[in-house]
């Protein structure tokens, strides 16, 4: 297949090398990704970024492990009820819902913290 990108080729000595493959590696972008942005000066991802983006997918998965809980509940409740039974859940929700509350808080702190300016 044809395409309309051209080849550019460069020579580097090994410590330019290892700094364009230590950035590239930090960035998260391959070596023509990270020199294509350079070059046309666009925005280059920064460490705040990938930080919130593992806090995000942690916070996904506990969503995640939510909802198993609560489909763990609804079959719990088509079982027969004894007052320990009932006790325990109460207990159950109690833990459930301040998880909750400090999932909230840390999406809340994570969003401030993308919305500040770098420092």
């Amino acid at each position: 297949m044809a395409t309309t990108r051209n080849l550019v080729k460069t020579y580097l000595d090994d410590i330019e090398l290892a700094r364009l493959d230590r950035l590239a590696g930090q960035l998260r972008l391959s070596r023509s990704e990270l020199l294509r942005r350079l070059l046309m000066n666009s925005k280059l991802p920064d460490q705040r970024t990938f930080e919130a983006s593992h806090a995000i997918l942690d916070l996904l998965r506990v969503n995640a492990d939510q909802a198993r809980l609560g489909n763990l509940f609804k079959l719990a409740l088509d079982e027969p009820l004894s007052a320990d039974l009932l006790a325990r859940f109460d207990r159950l929700i109690v833990e459930i819902t301040t998880t909750q509350n400090e999932l909230k808080s840390l999406v809340r702190e994570i969003d401030s913290s993308l919305h500040r300016k770098a420092s």
